[in-house]
C-alpha cells in the first residue's frame, strides 16, 4: 500500500513539477494545459505508463483506456503538453496500436 501511495505521490509532483514548468501567458492556456491534463488523469494508471513510455520505452503498463485516451486527445493538444517533444503522440499512438488497443472509430463524417 506504501509503494502505491509513494508511486502516486511521485507522479502528482511530477504533473505539477511539469505545470509549473510551462510558462503560461493567460487563463485560456492554463485551462487548455488542466484540460489536456485530465485526459489522462482520469484514466487511473494513465499518467504512469505514459511516464513509463516516454522516460524509459517500457509500453507494457499501457492499457486499453489509456490508448483511447492517448488516441482521442486531440493534435493541437499534444504540444501543450509536450512542447519540445513532438514524437511523443507518434510514440504513444504507435505503441497503443502494436499493443492492439486502438479503439475503432465509427459513424466519422469527412470536415467540410
Amino acid at each position: 500500500m506504501e509503494a502505491t501511495t509513494s508511486k502516486t505521490l511521485t507522479i502528482f509532483c511530477l504533473v505539477v513539477t511539469s505545470i509549473a514548468a510551462v510558462s503560461l501567458g493567460s487563463v485560456e492556456e492554463t485551462q487548455s494545459l488542466g484540460g489536456c491534463l485530465m485526459s489522462f488523469i482520469s484514466v487511473e494508471g494513465c499518467v504512469e505508463a505514459i511516464n513509463e513510455a516516454v522516460s524509459h520505452k517500457k509500453f507494457d503498463e499501457l492499457e486499453p483506456k489509456c490508448c483511447k485516451a492517448i488516441t482521442l486527445l486531440g493534435d493541437n493538444r499534444w504540444p501543450i503538453l509536450f512542447p519540445d517533444q513532438p514524437y511523443v503522440p507518434v510514440l504513444l499512438e504507435y505503441a497503443c496500436k502494436l499493443l492492439g488497443y486502438v479503439p475503432k472509430v465509427e459513424n466519422v463524417e469527412a470536415a467540410p
